[in-house]
């Protein structure tokens, strides 16, 4: 047996340890879901809201939008609140999904390479985006790029991402959408 193969088994067997370690009833497929529902549903306010307020701030040529007292506070209202509420579902939906950390080899194609590229895309610009817009209520940029223009263009990637993320994972998602979470439904390193 070569060296390669020998280290191969050895991170195989710890990482099926671990995993065995991180189990839990409630990390199954059916819950990433429903987390997911509400994660996908949180940033989608926030995109939208945001959207509203950068073209109020920067309006497209011709875009008229009215001014209506108390809605722009509304939407920026929305788009905090919403924003603060993305943390715990952020790190419930990451708890879930943990133990595929885990998996030995990492990537067993070219197909779940790109998969697992997207999903890490994904997660950092998810955890940046809500961690820089919540530093940007306390007015403090300790950061040296401008803050509007980097959270609309992370805004647009976390679309992106999260829009490929739901295409590969989409069989998933509609086979747990609606029904109840049962005994096979354990994994979620099965996906």
């Amino acid at each position: 047996m070569s060296v390669t193969e020998r280290v191969s088994s050895a991170l195989a067997e710890r990482m099926a340890g671990a995993r065995g370690v991180l189990a839990a009833p409630a990390r199954s497929a059916r819950t990433t879901v429903v987390i997911g529902r509400l994660l996908a549903t949180a940033f989608l306010v926030c995109f939208l809201t945001g959207l509203y307020s950068h073209l109020l701030q920067e309006p497209l040529p011709g875009m008229r939008f009215p001014t209506w007292p108390g809605v722009y506070a509304f939407t920026q209202g929305l788009h905090v609140s919403v924003g603060i509420a993305i943390f715990p579902l952020l790190l419930g939906k990451l708890w879930t999904v943990y133990p595929r950390l885990f998996l030995w080899p990492p990537a067993r194609s070219a197909r779940e390479l790109l998969e697992r590229a997207s999903i890490a895309l994904l997660v950092s610009s998810a955890l940046l985006e809500p961690a820089i817009g919540l530093v940007n209520t306390y007015q403090w940029y300790p950061w040296p790029f401008p803050f509007r223009q980097t959270h609309y263009a992370l805004a647009w990637v976390i679309v992106g991402s999260l829009a490929i993320h739901i295409g590969v994972k989409l069989p998933t998602i509609v086979r747990f959408w609606r029904r109840r979470s049962t005994a096979t439904d354990r994994s979620v390193t099965d996906d």
